[in-house]
């Protein structure tokens, strides 16, 4: 009825998704994301046939709880980055949080707690000098356990989710660079394209007892391709490297090191993260299509095998852990 003043909890009211936060261990906020996706209750599926007549009784069993992607920038709490550093370095650590929801209001509106999770996958974006793209990193986080909460409907300091979006806004997929000590000063190397890569943690399920879903344990780190791309004209060095280690055979040229460096802006003086490559190989070389009419620069594609892949978080717009 017209004039009736509502008694029903804000928090129990549809709302718009505004903004998304991830938590680690005891409230402690991550910082804004740009998406965060999966996290579903689920459970197997369970059929038992008893007697001589045709009734399947059918029930829910084990619990299972889907891999949560979150997408996110740069402007993320220290902490989350040692995370991903100790994962990548191949120390795993399993750490409570939750994903939580807000309004436009910047009100708390949903909460997913979750428990013992891994890193299963760290994916990264492709890099090109070309591009003013702003980047994002996708972390897949396997948890043991997830648990629908309740919101507390408190008010987040908007001020705070200001300064991260300014922060997210400065990690652009130019502001890179890529070495390799084979090609060191090497013009190929200040004109190359970086394809985005995913690095992945096996998770394997390890059911106990009578429990009522299965405990998850880090198994092998699978470390990607780096496939880059060099204008042709300057792909020579390219051409004898894959000749002399895959052709002829010297698997004492055959390896080389290198790194893959993240900056913040300005000028590229803040190191954001690096990775440090050992026993990198060339394993391919891969032309352009040639035709008459095309547009644009030649290009060859280099798929390199890595064996070794260590990361370092730097200093620049996410500081310094404690």
């Amino acid at each position: 009825m017209a004039g009736t003043t509502s008694t029903r909890d804000d928090r129990l009211r549809t709302y718009a998704g505004g903004r998304f936060s991830l938590e680690l261990d005891d409230h402690q906020p991550m910082g804004w994301v740009t998406s965060i996706d999966g996290g579903h209750l689920k459970s197997q599926p369970v059929s038992s046939m008893a007697g001589v007549d045709s009734f399947v009784a059918k029930y829910a069993g084990r619990a299972t709880f889907d891999d949560i992607t979150v997408t996110l920038g740069t402007a993320m709490s220290p902490q989350l980055w040692k995370w991903v550093e100790a994962s990548i370095n191949r120390k795993p650590e399993r750490r409570n949080g939750a994903i939580v929801g807000y309004d436009y209001n910047l009100c708390e509106r949903s909460r997913r707690t979750f428990s013992n999770a891994l890193i299963s996958e760290i994916a990264f974006p492709a890099l090109d000098a070309a591009s003013k793209n702003a980047h994002t990193v996708s972390l897949k986080l396997a948890p043991e356990s997830i648990e629908f909460g309740k919101p507390d409907g408190n008010k987040r300091v908007a001020a705070y989710g200001k300064d991260e979006v300014s922060k997210q806004k400065m990690w652009l997929s130019n502001n890179f660079s890529f070495s390799l000590d084979r090609f060191k000063g090497d013009e190929s190397l200040f004109n190359i394209k970086v394809d985005g890569f995913s690095i992945k943690q096996t998770i394997i399920p390890n059911p106990v007892g009578s429990e009522m879903w299965a405990r998850k344990e880090a198994g092998r780190l699978e470390l990607p391709n780096i496939v880059v791309h060099i204008p042709e004209n300057l792909s020579r060095g390219w051409a004898d490297w894959y000749k002399t280690s895959v052709i002829e055979g010297n698997r004492l040229k055959q390896y080389t090191t290198g790194a893959i460096r993240f900056f913040g802006q300005p000028q590229k003086r803040d190191e954001l993260m690096r990775f440090e490559l050992s026993g990198v190989s060339l394993l391919s070389l891969e032309f352009d299509k040639m035709e008459a009419s095309k547009e644009g620069i030649s290009m060859v594609k280099a798929t390199l095998q890595v064996e070794g892949l260590d990361m370092k978080t730097g200093d620049g717009t996410v500081g310094k852990a404690e």
